[in-house]
């Protein structure tokens, strides 16, 4: 099918199970289980979250099924929270002192950055190797 495409099995179930895991983190953040009130959550933080759990779920979900749409779902997701972890750190840390965050949590960050650039590496190397995938028409 067009609209299908394939990842070496190790890179597709190992992405599925580090951004499943990120989706559970995200879930735990809504439940409160992670160490702050989410009622009082900056709203910014509350949208961010929700956000990128959609699109955790939407990339797992893709990468399982094959589907090619779970490429762009992973390309926006990295990508985007690569720039809100460097570009836009301070934007994202310019939050009420209650929620000020601790330097192990900006070298949590700062990590975060690694994996995202590694996963879109990882991705574009098969991609580019093979030409494998084909956009749907």
């Amino acid at each position: 099918m067009a609209n299908q495409f394939a990842l070496p099995p190790a890179l597709k179930y190992g992405l599925a199970a580090f951004y499943g895991y990120g989706a559970a983190v995200h879930v735990a953040n809504m439940l409160g289980l992670t160490g702050f009130d989410w009622k009082l959550a900056p709203v910014k933080w509350q949208v961010l979250v929700g956000l990128y759990l959609v699109l955790d779920i939407a990339m797992v979900a893709g990468l399982l099924a094959g589907r090619i749409w779970a490429v762009p779902a992973l390309v926006l997701a990295a990508s985007s929270q690569i720039l809100l972890y460097t570009v836009f750190r301070a934007w994202v840390l310019d939050v009420p002192a209650e929620f000020a965050v601790a330097p192990s949590d900006v070298a949590y960050l700062n990590g975060l950055v690694v994996f995202h650039t590694t996963c879109l590496a990882a991705v574009n190397a098969v991609f580019w190797r093979h030409r494998q995938w084909a956009w749907p028409q």
